[in-house]
């Protein structure tokens, strides 16, 4: 038996509790952190534990639109006064803290932006319209239910669709031209409309253009198009989809740093070149001519290009590459809007550079950028003179494009 003083005795007495307690008693902080995670697991049978449950007032089908993993805040969702906008409601029947806090701190974002956004369009053109918001585009969307393939999709759907497009479209873009992070530095701002008259408004407002016209672009530091459907314009969905990727693609070259918009440095030829070229990513076909910047041509003909571009440079009627390149835009007829697809169509996919044919491309935009010829341009990314591309693409052009 240990034998010893009073004070001696208590302080072997102490050691030995302190070290009977950490050998026996549980991890303090995995203690409280399991706590925690009770704290916010409250258990209800009637939630199955979320302390949250489906909004009735949306189907399943709404559900499923909301939550496909693009939109971030849609007008339809958002106006909902059950949910504001959260897709689920406190369930009543038990108390979590945590999951009341999230479902206030998610429906007070969602409705103010739902407040800026009504606040910046509907008050201009006097009605509601459908409106989402993606990572890195906004989609105003007042067109009517329209077919997509065999099934008829009403404007929520094709709300849905055509910002998923376009955000696809930014993603393609940003990969396969290989931007950094930062490069691409604006939202992308569309609008699409029904009416003659909200399509005014908006152009004026948001393009800075009192102008009429079908299609309306503001290219650089901000990226805006607003548009009119005309079914005369489109006869259908693919047609539509088309323009709406040939006009973003103007929209995002323009964006690319440094911001500033080619077609009127006499960069046409990449400006229309690369956004007829990412239509025909889609789906092989080129449909689209810029209402803003070309209203008269009479000889533009949509379609399959590769088997007439093909003929063309057998036959030699082709325009010589290097008056071509010394136009902006607005100069480009019918016809060299072919001869400009098919050369960034020799500059994305041709044998000039072994790989990273989207990097160098966009070596020479911003040597164009800086308002440097397009010769110039050549010379310092491809090492090659005018005159030696355009044979070089047409030796491309005839070994590549099918003869019917």
């Amino acid at each position: 038996m240990f034998q010893g003083s009073p004070t001696e005795t208590s302080r072997c007495l102490g050691g030995l509790l302190f070290v009977l307690c950490l050998l026996f008693l549980p991890d303090l902080g995995a203690g409280n952190q399991l706590s925690a995670q009770k704290a916010r697991r409250v258990a209800c049978t009637y939630c199955k534990d979320k302390g949250q449950l489906p909004c009735k007032k949306h189907s399943k089908k709404e559900l499923e639109l909301e939550n496909d993993g693009t939109v971030v805040f849609c007008t339809e969702a958002a106006s909902c006064k059950t949910c504001g906008g959260t897709l689920f409601v406190d369930c009543k029947h038990c108390e979590n803290a945590a999951v009341e806090e999230e479902l206030d701190g998610r429906r007070t974002k969602i409705q103010k932006w739902y407040a800026a956004r009504k606040a910046k369009v509907d008050d201009l053109v006097k009605h509601p319209v459908l409106q989402a918001s993606g990572k890195h585009v906004d989609l105003v969307w007042d067109l009517k239910p329209m077919k997509v393939g065999r099934r008829k999709l009403s404007q929520h759907e094709m709300l849905h669709l055509y910002l998923k497009r376009m955000e696809d479209l930014r993603a393609d873009f940003v990969k396969r031209m290989q931007i950094r992070s930062g490069e691409q530095p604006a939202r992308v701002e569309l609008f699409c409309w029904r009416d003659s008259r909200d399509q005014f408004l908006a152009a004026h407002k948001f393009a800075g253009q009192g102008s009429q016209g079908a299609g309306i672009k503001f290219m650089g530091s901000t990226a805006v198009y607003t548009m009119l459907f005309q079914k005369k314009d489109y006869k259908d969905d693919d047609d539509l989809h088309r323009s709406m990727v040939h006009n973003t693609v103007h929209l995002l070259l323009a964006n690319l740093t440094p911001s500033r918009w080619i077609g009127q440095l006499k960069g046409g030829w990449i400006d229309e070149g690369l956004a007829h070229y990412f239509e025909y990513l889609l789906d092989g076909e080129c449909s689209t001519r810029c209402f803003q910047e070309v209203m008269t041509e009479v000889n533009f003909k949509p379609g399959k290009w590769l088997v007439p571009i093909r003929r063309k440079v057998v036959s030699g009627r082709i325009p010589r590459f290097a008056d071509v390149i010394k136009r902006n835009t607005d100069q480009l007829d019918g016809a060299e809007h072919r001869m400009v697809f098919s050369y960034v169509h020799f500059l994305m996919e041709g044998d000039l550079v072994l790989k990273n044919h989207g990097k160098e491309f966009v070596r020479l935009v911003r040597v164009l950028k800086q308002k440097k010829p397009a010769r110039d341009a050549l010379r310092k990314v491809y090492s090659l003179s005018p005159v030696r591309f355009e044979e070089q693409w047409k030796a491309w052009v005839q070994k590549t494009y099918p003869t019917r």
